[in-house]
C-alpha cells in the first residue's frame, strides 16, 4: 500500500468514529438553541472550555508523549504504565485541592460535575492516544460512533422530557465520555498493559522532555480558541457567548475534518518519519488545501438559509459572525498540517514561538475590538491570530519555497477572506455576488485538481 493510499485508509476508518460523535456534537446545536438559553448554553460551554484548557496542564500533556513514543516502538507496557503514574497523581492532588477549587465562581454551582468531567477526559485522552497508536482504528472508530448515539439519546433526556437544563448538559456529556472511556479501556484491553512494576523514569523523564513544551504550546492554542469567549463574558455576559459559541459551532465543521486527517496524518508521518522537505508532505498539504477551500465556499454559500432554518429566534444572526471564524479553521488548521513536522523532529519547543505570537495578537485585538464592535471582534481577532500563527510556521519550516501552486493557492485564500468581509457586513448576501465568488474559487481548484490527476496518471505510467 503506498503511502497516498494508507493515508486515505487511515483518515477513513478514523473519520467513521470520530465523525460521528462530532457530527452528531454539530446536529445537536439546533437543539441546544432550542432547550438553551444563549445565557445557559454560554455557561455549559465555558465549564467544557475549563476542563478542555485543564486537560494538558493537569496532566502534563503525557498522552503526547505515550502517542510518540509508542510509534517508536518503546516498550507499550512501559510507556502506558508510566503515564498512568502520572494520571494517577494528577487525580489524587484534583481531589485534594477540592475545598480551593469550589470557591472559582465560575466553576462553583456545578463544581462536582465538572470534577468528574475532568477526571474521566483525563483517562479518556490518555486512552484514546494509546489505542490510535496501538493501530486499533477500527475499535477507535465503534466507540465514536457508540459514544455519539449516548450522547444524542442523554441529551434528549435531560433536556426536553427531565428540562435539567446546563445539569442536563453536563451529565450527557459526562455519560457519553464515560462510555467512550469503558469502551476503549476494555475494548483494547489497555488493563494488561499497565502494572506499577513497569513504570520506567527514565522513560518516563525522555516521555516529559517531549511533552511538557506541549503544555504551554496547548494552553497557547486554547486562548486563540477559547479566550475569546472569556473576553466576550467580560464586557457583554454570558448570554453574548452563547451567541457566540453557537456561531463557532458551524465552522467547526472544518475542524471536524481537520482533526480526523492530523490523526491520521500524525500515525503516517510518524510511522513513516515524513519530513517537510519530502516531496510526500507537500502534495498531501495540496490535497489538503484544495479541500478546505471547496469545503469553506460551501458553508459560506448556505450559512445564512442554514441558520434561519435551524437555529430558534433569539440566534438568527449568529451567521454575520462565522465567515471569519471560517477562515480562522482554515488557519488553525493549516498550522496543524506543519505541527507534524516538529512532532517528527522532536522539536516541540520550537512550536511555543509561533502559537505564543499567535495568541497574544488574538488576546490583544480581542480586548481591543470587542468592547467596540461586539461579537464580531472576537471572530476577527480569533482569525488574525491564526494567520499569524500559521504564516510563522510557514517561515520557520521554510514550506513557502515548497508550497505548490502558489498563485492559485493565495488566489484562493484572498478570494474566500473577500467574501467573508462581504458576508459580514452585508445583512442579505446577493446570491449574484455569491455566486462569482463561488465560480472563481471553484475554476481555480479545478486547476489544481487536474495537475494532481495528470501528475499521479504520469507516475502510474513512469512506474508500469
Amino acid at each position: 500500500m503506498n503511502r497516498y493510499k494508507k493515508l486515505g485508509w487511515n483518515t477513513l476508518i478514523i473519520g467513521l468514529g470520530s465523525m460521528g460523535s462530532k457530527f452528531m456534537i454539530f446536529l445537536l446545536v439546533p437543539f441546544y438553541t432550542f432547550y438553551l438559553s444563549p445565557a445557559e448554553y454560554g455557561q455549559a460551554d465555558l465549564i467544557m472550555m475549563t476542563v478542555s484548557i485543564l486537560i494538558p496542564i493537569v496532566t502534563l500533556s503525557i498522552a503526547d508523549g505515550v502517542f510518540r513514543y509508542t510509534m517508536e516502538r518503546a516498550s507499550k507496557k512501559q510507556v502506558f504504565s508510566s503515564a498512568c503514574a502520572i494520571l494517577l497523581i494528577a487525580g489524587l492532588i484534583l481531589i485534594l485541592l477540592t475545598p480551593l477549587l469550589k470557591t472559582i465562581p465560575m466553576i462553583q454551582d456545578y463544581y462536582w460535575l465538572f470534577l468528574l468531567l475532568l477526571l474521566v477526559q483525563l483517562w479518556n485522552t490518555l486512552f484514546q492516544q494509546q489505542v490510535r497508536a496501538n493501530g486499533k482504528l477500527i475499535l477507535y472508530s465503534v466507540s465514536g460512533l457508540l459514544m455519539s448515539a449516548i450522547l444524542f439519546v442523554a441529551n434528549l433526556v435531560f433536556l426536553k422530557y427531565l428540562h435539567l437544563g446546563v445539569d442536563g448538559y453536563l451529565y450527557a456529556n459526562l455519560l457519553a465520555f464515560g462510555f467512550n472511556t469503558l469502551c476503549l479501556f476494555f475494548g483494547a484491553r489497555l488493563y494488561r498493559l499497565f502494572s506499577f512494576r513497569a513504570i520506567n523514569k527514565p522513560l518516563l523523564k525522555k516521555m516529559l522532555i517531549y511533552s511538557l513544551p506541549l503544555i504551554p504550546n496547548a494552553i497557547l492554542w486554547w486562548v486563540m480558541q477559547v479566550s475569546d469567549r472569556y473576553i466576550l463574558t467580560f464586557f457583554l455576559g454570558v448570554a453574548a457567548n452563547g451567541l457566540y459559541t453557537v456561531a463557532a459551532k458551524i465552522p467547526s465543521l472544518l475542524s471536524m475534518i481537520n482533526t480526523v486527517f492530523f490523526q491520521a496524518w500524525s500515525i503516517s508521518a510518524l510511522g513513516d518519519k515524513i519530513k517537510n522537505n519530502d516531496s510526500f508532505f507537500a502534495g498531501v498539504f495540496t490535497i489538503f488545501s484544495s479541500l478546505f477551500f471547496v469545503a469553506t465556499e460551501v458553508i459560506l454559500l448556505i450559512v445564512q438559509p442554514f441558520a434561519s432554518i435551524l437555529f430558534s429566534s433569539a440566534y438568527q444572526n449568529v451567521w454575520q459572525y462565522v465567515p471569519f471564524l471560517l477562515i480562522a479553521v482554515i488557519m488553525s488548521s493549516f498550522s496543524s498540517f506543519l505541527e507534524v513536522s516538529y512532532m517528527v523532529e522532536k522539536k516541540t519547543k520550537q512550536l511555543l514561538f509561533t502559537s505564543l505570537k499567535g495568541s497574544i495578537i488574538n488576546v490583544c485585538l480581542a480586548l481591543l475590538l470587542i468592547p467596540f464592535i461586539g461579537i464580531i471582534g472576537a471572530s476577527i481577532a480569533t482569525l488574525v491570530g491564526f494567520l499569524i500563527t500559521w504564516l510563522l510556521r510557514m517561515k520557520q519550516t521554510n514550506f513557502f519555497g515548497q508550497l505548490e501552486h502558489k498563485i492559485v493557492f493565495w488566489f484562493s485564500l484572498g478570494l474566500l477572506l473577500a467574501q467573508s468581509i462581504y458576508l459580514s457586513l452585508i445583512s442579505t448576501p446577493n446570491l449574484w455576488i455569491q455566486a462569482i465568488f463561488a465560480v472563481a474559487l471553484l475554476i481555480g481548484q479545478s486547476i489544481v485538481i487536474k495537475q494532481i490527476v495528470v501528475r499521479k496518471r504520469k507516475v502510474q505510467v513512469s512506474n508500469n
